[in-house]
């Protein structure tokens, strides 16, 4: 009952906030969505812990912002809004259920009068009540504390009935984990089919629909940023270790939305080379730094950046879990030159730690010699 009680309370909460918000060019929509699918357990570990099929019911309030402004016109005006997800996890004793919450957008791939595809990407916060303890829970190495992480990517259909009602199906994937910081992390991955029924609060007028205008490419750019996170070696180690970076990135814009570049990355990780037991050696400087360098992706959406970097280790006195890393997050520019950023840094699929970080832009137009 709590937690149909706070669906309700989420639903009034935002169906109120879109409304004083009301714009006659924007289109307000609510979406009600089942899924049905499989944890895909990506761990040996854990694979024995998986009895059964998860279901889930997700809520998605959002809206279509106007063709009137620039960024909205370059990605054929994509659904904006927060979402709210609540389902098991293959195992209610053990492993139990996961409620979430996460902004999101829906990218359209194609779209015609009365059919669209799409592909939705969230990421945002999941509490799960059941995680690993040692001595109640200590069987569930997937999870190992009460929030995570929790990132879902949906590719879907979906049909315009009339002017208010469309209906929708597709496929999901959801990640759930802590991101290391706190061991244990396996993490979960999900699977589902899903569908669901959207409802448009104001009529949705198909002609508000435009293609995009042909615009300029994004000027290349320079950015420098110190990153810091916080991530613990192992459940035998209780210890929470600091991590910090120091990245140079240079990009080239490609075209009006992405950038490609490259860079190099120079970790500090408090972590490295303590063992797996509860105890502290002598680690010296030398043992927790290491340099890498990437190649990177970002997808400008205004002030926000979904970047994509993989990189591979070039010096290390400690030997890294992987010798190739991933950094996967968002970056959002605070004015012309400072930016924020959030991202996992992962080896293989495994998350190293979340880091946040702040840094400096440096633009590069035609204006500029």
């Amino acid at each position: 009952m709590k937690n149909y009680f706070l669906l309700f309370i989420f639903f009034v909460f935002c169906k109120s906030a879109f409304t004083q918000g009301k714009n006659n060019k924007d289109i307000f929509t609510t979406t009600i969505r089942y899924h049905y699918g499989v944890v895909m357990p990506h761990h040996k570990s854990i694979s024995y812990l998986i009895n059964d099929q998860i279901s889930a019911v997700e809520l998605n309030m959002g809206y279509i912002p106007s063709n009137e402004k620039n960024w909205a016109k370059l990605y054929k005006q994509p659904e904006i809004g927060l979402g709210l997800y609540h389902g098991s996890l293959g195992n209610d004793k053990v492993l139990g259920n996961v409620t979430a919450i996460f902004p999101y957008i829906n990218f359209p791939l194609s779209r015609s009068n009365k059919w669209e595809i799409n592909a939705q990407l969230g990421i945002g916060l999941g509490y799960t009540k059941k995680h690993f303890d040692p001595v109640r829970n200590y069987t569930n190495l997937a999870i190992g504390t009460k929030f995570n992480a929790f990132f879902k990517l949906i590719a879907q259909g979906s049909y315009s009935i009339n002017s208010k009602w469309g209906i929708n199906a597709g496929l999901g994937f959801n990640h759930i984990s802590n991101g290391s910081i706190s061991a244990p992390n396996k993490g979960l991955n999900i699977l589902t089919s899903n569908f669901g029924v959207k409802y448009y609060w104001n009529e949705k007028s198909r002609k508000s629909f435009t293609p995009a205008v042909r615009e300029e490419k994004l000027p290349n750019e320079f950015i420098l940023i110190y990153g810091n996170g916080i991530k613990q070696a192992s459940e035998k180690d209780h210890h929470k270790y600091y991590t910090s970076s120091v990245t140079g990135n240079y990009s080239f814009g490609i075209n009006a939305k992405q950038k490609i570049g490259f860079g190099i990355d120079l970790f500090y990780n408090k972590a490295a080379n303590r063992g797996k037991w509860d105890f502290e050696p002598e680690t010296d400087f030398e043992n927790r730094f290491s340099q890498a360098i990437f190649i990177s992706h970002d997808l400008v959406i205004e002030k926000f950046s979904i970047i994509a970097n993989i990189g591979v280790y070039t010096y290390y006195k400690t030997e890294p879990e992987k010798p190739v890393y991933t950094r996967l997050g968002i970056r959002y520019r605070l004015n012309k030159h400072l930016v924020t950023s959030l991202s996992l840094k992962a080896h293989m699929g495994k998350a190293d730690y979340i880091e946040w970080g702040i840094g400096y832009r440096i633009k590069r137009d035609k204006s500029e010699k």
